[in-house]
């Protein structure tokens, strides 16, 4: 929370820096889809995908070449819902929240379209207590698209899949969906601010 705290006090003097600069400061918000995979970008059937938010702020450096630098701070909504019914004790939601630090290289292809590559750190800050031993730190793939629609507003769509792993699984749990490595996969859709 006091991580939180300190963005939301030093955004505003970010924003008068930027003005200075070519640096662009902007907020982001949007809808996630989030679910648990086995490998980059495959979802099982026995998991799907449950519907949470992201909101966060960023940090873009403009510049006349066709590659530019964008820095994130981001709190995402994440989990699973677990389909499998013949195992009725791990049936039902899985909700975790992640504050991400995503370091993305931004690459104009026209003056109204940018194709998004990068990772982002992610620090667990809400855990569900139905995940056994959870990870507290997640290292993610992220691939997206930004698309302008006025000077100071662009749609984005993204897919960012965890390579860290969910949890320290271990054999023992053989009746449980954590007996292999899961990783966190995530679909989101928004929009950008620059101020």
């Amino acid at each position: 929370m006091r991580k939180l705290l300190f963005f939301f006090l030093i955004f505003p003097l970010l924003s008068l820096y930027s003005q200075e600069s070519n640096i662009q400061i902007g907020a982001k918000a949007g809808v996630s889809l989030a679910t648990f995979s086995r490998n980059f970008f495959y979802q099982t059937q026995e998991f799907s995908y449950i519907t949470d938010f992201y909101v966060g702020a960023l940090a873009v450096t403009r510049t006349e070449h066709t590659i530019n630098g964008k820095l994130e701070l981001i709190y995402s909504g994440q989990g699973a819902k677990y389909n499998v019914s013949h195992n009725p004790q791990y049936e039902g939601k899985y909700n975790l929240g992640y504050l991400s630090l995503a370091y993305i290289m931004h690459f104009r292809l026209s003056d109204h379209f940018y194709l998004d590559a990068g990772l982002s750190t992610d620090l667990l800050v809400r855990k569900d207590s139905k995940i056994p031993s959870p990870r507290t730190f997640d290292i993610a793939g992220i691939v997206g698209i930004e698309v302008p629609i006025l000077p100071s507003l662009s749609l984005e769509a993204r897919a960012k899949s965890g390579r860290g792993g969910l949890n320290n699984y271990e054999e023992y749990y053989t009746a449980s969906p954590f007996q292999n490595s899961l990783n966190n996969l995530v679909v989101q859709f928004g929009i950008i601010y620059y101020l």
